[in-house]
C-alpha cells in the first residue's frame, strides 16, 4: 500500500504468482466497498523465488495505476514499482537541508544518482544550471520523466542506467 501524505491518494498493489486472477472484479469491488478512499488497485505478478517482492509485470485493476504526491511545492507521480520516501515530513526537511548545503548558484551541473522518481533532482533543478538523474529501475525513470513534465522542469535529463557505472563512465570522459 502506498499513500500520498498530502494528496491522500491510496494505491493497493496485490502481488500474485500468476496473472490469472479469478473473480478479480469481485475482489476489487469488495475492497473498494470496505475502503472507498482507495484510488487505484494494481496486480503485480512475481513468480520468482527471490528476495524481491515485486515482479516485472503489472496490470491496473482499478483507477489509473499510480498516485500523485506533493513535496516542497512539486507534484510527483508514483507508480507501483517506483521507490518514494515514506516519511514526507522528514523528506522535506532532509531535501531542504541538502539543497541549502549544496549552495547552488545556478551555474552547477547536478548529478542525482539513484534518482528514483526524480524528487531530489527536480527540487534541485530550480537552483542549478542542469540536472542529470540516473536510475536502474525503468519504471522509476519513466515516472521521473513524467514528473519533470508535470512540474515544467526543462533543465533535467534522466537516464536508465546503473548509477555507479554511469559515474565511472562520466569520470573517464572527464565530465564535471
Amino acid at each position: 500500500i502506498k499513500k500520498g501524505f498530502v494528496s491522500g491518494q491510496i494505491m493497493v498493489v496485490l502481488v500474485t504468482s500468476v496473472m490469472d486472477f479469478p473473480k478479480e472484479s469481485q475482489f476489487v469491488n469488495a475492497i473498494l466497498e470496505r475502503h472507498p478512499e482507495i484510488t487505484t488497485v494494481v496486480q503485480n505478478v512475481n513468480n520468482k523465488r527471490t528476495s524481491l517482492v515485486l515482479g516485472e509485470e503489472s496490470r491496473v485493476l482499478f483507477g489509473n495505476g499510480y498516485i500523485e504526491e506533493e513535496l516542497l511545492g512539486f507534484t510527483f507521480r508514483i507508480s507501483p514499482k517506483a521507490f518514494y520516501q515514506i516519511n514526507p515530513t522528514q523528506t522535506e526537511v532532509l531535501y531542504s537541508k541538502a539543497i541549502e548545503f549544496a549552495g547552488l548558484t545556478g551555474n552547477e551541473k547536478v548529478l542525482d544518482a539513484y534518482c528514483g522518481t526524480g524528487t531530489i533532482g527536480i527540487i534541485a533543478s530550480k537552483g542549478a544550471k542542469s540536472v542529470i538523474g540516473v536510475e536502474l529501475n525503468g519504471d522509476a525513470v519513466k515516472d521521473a520523466a513524467v514528473n519533470a513534465e508535470l512540474n515544467d522542469i526543462k533543465n533535467i535529463t534522466f537516464y536508465k542506467d546503473d548509477a555507479g557505472k554511469f559515474m565511472v563512465k562520466a569520470a573517464e570522459k572527464g565530465e564535471p
